[in-house]
């Protein structure tokens, strides 16, 4: 049996609902991340009956079920204040429990270096005073606030691998702290397969950090795939560099059994390819898998 393929909403911002329900049934899609945005389906204003709404009309039209809501909260922005940053975490949590989702992506986002290159693993360009270790336990502090609420409603918490914390390494170090904080908690990790590999970060490396975050259900995993390191416009999967068959068979054997989930990011990049056409490859590819890459 082959993994699962879901989706995100990132990939077809514009499209109406009628839209985005024939894609879906089109490509088999069943599981779908939405982005909270302005330029998305809901925003950080969307109303319960909204988010109501939104929910059974895309049930309805394509069986499809949301089982993660992709919020912009940065959770080691040190321009936002503790308070503000927890508020829009937990109303991401509810927002969340009233899609019916699993899950709310949260970004780390401490302020980069202006001088980053998206081959490199960036530096940060921080507040006098302050370190990698120390943005990342405010971060960790800042998830561990909003854990009550996220135990009551069921909904986990996951933290993805990106900018500040690209990689696994970085990214466990917030994991660390929410550990030490909060044992026995299920926070977890987004591994978008990508971002670790353009720094350097090799998957191998990267499951040894983060992979029992996302095992047995504790996370996500979003596939994307590029030309080459340095640069991060989407290509169809299976025509860039992204080693999605290794990342698969470390998956397969770490005890990773939920969907892979396209980030086709139409949104920052307009002139690729619409969203069926990025399924459809991206289906190819996990169809075209090694065996021993294939979920048993």
């Amino acid at each position: 049996m082959a993994w699962e393929l879901a989706a995100s909403t990132l990939g077809a911002p514009y499209d109406t609902m009628n839209e985005l329900a024939k894609t879906f049934t089109e490509t088999g899609v069943t599981k779908i991340e939405v982005a909270v945005g302005d330029e998305m389906k809901f925003t950080m204003n969307s109303t319960d009956d909204e988010l109501k709404a939104m929910r059974d009309e895309l049930a309805e039209k394509a069986n499809v079920s949301i089982f993660s809501v992709d919020s912009r909260v940065q959770v080691c922005n040190p321009d936002r204040t503790e308070d503000e940053l927890l508020e829009s975490l937990e109303h991401c949590l509810h927002m969340a429990d009233v899609l019916g989702a699993q899950y709310v992506r949260v970004f780390p986002t401490a302020p980069l270096d202006p001088c980053w290159t998206p081959d490199r693993l960036p530096g940060l360009a921080l507040p006098d005073g302050q370190n990698l270790a120390g943005i990342s336990k405010r971060g960790a502090a800042i998830i561990v606030k909003a854990l009550p609420l996220a135990d009551k409603l069921g909904v986990q918490p996951l933290l993805e691998t990106h900018d500040s914390h690209t990689n696994g390494e970085r990214n466990a170090m917030i994991h660390a702290e929410i550990d030490r904080l909060a044992p026995g908690n299920r926070v977890g990790s987004i591994w978008d397969l990508a971002h670790p590999w353009r720094v350097g970060e090799d998957p191998v490396t990267t499951f040894e950090y983060i992979g029992q975050y996302i095992a047995n259900g504790r996370g996500l995993v979003q596939i994307k795939d590029c030309a080459f390191p340095g640069d991060q416009t989407p290509v169809l999967q299976g025509t860039g560099r992204v080693p999605l068959a290794k990342c698969c068979r470390l998956l397969k054997n770490g005890g990773y059994t939920g969907p892979l989930s396209l980030e086709w990011e139409r949104r920052w990049y307009p002139e690729v390819a619409p969203l069926k056409d990025a399924l459809v490859a991206a289906q190819n590819a996990i169809d075209n898998l090694p065996l021993d890459a294939q979920l048993a």
